[in-house]
């Protein structure tokens, strides 16, 4: 219990210093808009840019997940054209037989 008001108190001393930057550079860089407005397009747009970078992050882990589930190797390597070096003879069987048929797998 500790850990989360440690953390959570850790966050609100954040926001306010982050705040309290975003309030001083908006005064000096536009004197005739209210703190108040300047606050409120502040937080708008940083919601807005949570909001996008919450469904990028829920996008690709979906992606990644319905990956895997269709026999992907890794989702890394969605990225190449083909597999890694090695794998397709780390999958093969012992003694299989290979494309030309005539070399053994040792």
């Amino acid at each position: 219990m500790l850990r989360s008001s440690s953390i959570l108190s850790k966050s609100l001393i954040c926001l306010t210093v982050l705040t309290g930057i975003i309030l001083m550079f908006a005064q000096s860089a536009v004197p005739d808009v209210s703190v108040w407005k300047v606050l409120l397009y502040a937080s708008g747009m940083i919601s807005a840019l949570a909001i996008c970078l919450l469904s990028v992050i829920f996008v690709c882990a979906s992606f990644n997940q319905w990956s895997l589930r269709h026999r992907a190797i890794d989702t890394g390597w969605l990225w190449f054209n083909a597999n890694p070096p090695g794998l397709d003879t780390l999958r093969k069987p012992a003694g299989a037989v290979t494309e030309n048929k005539t070399e053994k797998i040792q």
